[in-house]
């Protein structure tokens, strides 16, 4: 009885590393950076001359958590966003994709985390001060700054990536697109509802994250 995967002549496993990305593929990861760095730009230089905006604390306190299962899920993803505990999560699933995908789309997946670095150093530069609640009362130094999100940021550059190298190569930038944007909402909305960011900085942070994930993976990805 042959016993040879579908598609396999020489009765060897399929080849399952990270599909090459075809030339469309890489325009679109070009242009996605562009588009999301431009009004990220944008955003920044306003963050930084006009902060917050008059309806930004009254969306803070629209959405505060409260006690119950709701604001308990969402401090769960705040704690999980943290970046120690975000490290040890993104080496474990680097090393997933490492099996599943090989060492350039393990490398992709490991490269999300520096794109906090890119966060803080765009803190740095626009000092944009966090809201004044207890939740804020802990940060001190550069990290009392708070456009963009670092969490968003971080949120973002993971999913969209991990998509990119599992989904099929049809539909990859378009799901690690969606992907992205859903993860920007739901980090974000944690992020705000705490209250340690405006919400300008969960949009920030979800600008950049787009920006890291189509720059890295035009970067990295094999090319066609």
């Amino acid at each position: 009885m042959d016993r040879r995967l579908p598609g396999d002549e020489n009765g060897l496993a399929p080849d399952r590393r990270l599909a090459p990305a075809r030339p469309t593929e890489r325009r679109s990861l070009l242009l996605l950076a562009l588009l999301t760095l431009l009004p990220f730009i944008a955003l920044a230089i306003w963050a930084r001359l006009y902060s917050p905006a008059p309806w930004e604390p009254d969306v803070l306190t629209a959405i505060a958590l409260r006690e119950g299962l709701f604001g308990d899920v969402f401090r769960l993803i705040n704690n999980l966003g943290n970046l120690p505990l975000w490290s040890v999560l993104v080496a474990i699933v680097s090393a997933g994709i490492w099996l599943l995908r090989g060492v350039r789309a393990a490398i992709l997946v490991g490269l999300s985390p520096a794109s906090d670095l890119a966060a803080f150093a765009v803190k740095l530069v626009i000092e944009r001060q966090r809201p004044d609640t207890a939740a804020t009362e802990h940060f001190f130094g550069p990290d009392s700054f708070a456009f963009p999100s670092g969490h968003v940021v971080r949120a973002v550059a993971l999913i969209a990536v991990v998509v990119w190298v599992l989904a099929p190569p049809g539909l990859r930038f378009r799901l690690a697109l969606a992907s992205g944007l859903v993860a920007g909402a739901v980090m974000g909305y944690a992020r705000v509802a705490l209250g340690v960011h405006w919400p300008t900085d969960a949009l920030g942070g979800a600008l950049l994250g787009l920006a890291w994930f189509g720059i890295t993976t035009w970067a990295v990805a094999p090319r066609d």
